[in-house]
């Protein structure tokens, strides 16, 4: 675990990583402004090694966003036991999400330190094996089915744009070209993703390249990386 006060890269253990093409797994509970911090290094060690170093800082942005989303993930599933709320009944989600936010934002802390009492990590897997480089960022909150339709329809939207202002502006208007209000503040309009989506384009990756799914007790985002990828056009 890395809820540390100082935390130094072993870089000779990255360097083994790739050689060996393992695993290198980092856990979390909190993620802590440390913690943050000493993944981006890890980020940047792992990528030089394998010689991918001009993807640092977009992918850098895109693990901050699915981490902080994985910890959004275990914050809600902490603050909708101590409600007393089912996360899979639809009127319990909507009465759940209507204070999640100004809750959690004004008691913070104690959220996180449940999160710590109940286990529910933040897990970052860096993988160089068979020429390409898997980046997943785990939580063991499951996300239920209506989170998963939401967020699988933000990405099929994500990848239609081309670039933020499009996202915006298509995203913040009605049929007709009015803009309108964003929507429902508490879940977000999913503008993290599609920037993230929008960056990994950029880099000359796929559509296929990200995807958040479901396996077992844990939800999974995950980007996958030719390790000769070329730059885009």
């Amino acid at each position: 675990m890395f809820d540390l006060q100082e935390i130094i890269i072993d870089s000779d253990k990255v360097t083994q990583a790739i050689k060996k093409e393992v695993p290198l797994v980092m856990t979390t509970y909190t993620l802590p402004k440390k913690t943050e911090q000493y993944i981006e290094q890890v980020i940047g060690t792992f990528l030089d090694h394998a010689k991918q170093s001009r993807l640092k800082d977009n992918l850098i942005y895109c693990i901050q966003e699915l981490a902080v989303n994985a910890k959004k993930a275990n914050t809600k599933r902490v603050y909708f036991i101590e409600q007393g709320l089912d996360l899979n009944d639809v009127n319990d989600y909507k009465q759940g999400m209507s204070t999640f936010k100004s809750d959690t934002l004004n008691n913070i802390n104690y959220y996180l330190d449940l999160q710590r009492r109940h286990e529910l990590y933040i897990r970052l897997i860096l993988h160089l094996k068979d020429n390409s480089i898997t980046i997943e960022v785990r939580n063991n909150a499951t996300i239920n089915d209506v989170e998963h339709e939401r967020i699988q329809k933000q990405l099929v939207n994500a990848r239609k744009y081309e670039d933020m202002e499009e996202a915006i502006m298509q995203m913040l208007s009605d049929p007709e070209g009015n803009m309108v209000q964003m929507v429902d503040d508490s879940e977000g309009a999913g503008l993290g993703l599609v920037m993230l989506v929008i960056m990994l384009k950029k880099l000359g990756l796929g559509v296929n390249a990200f995807d958040i799914l479901k396996d077992g007790d844990e939800t999974i985002a995950r980007i996958i990386i030719p390790k000769n990828l070329k730059k885009a056009s």
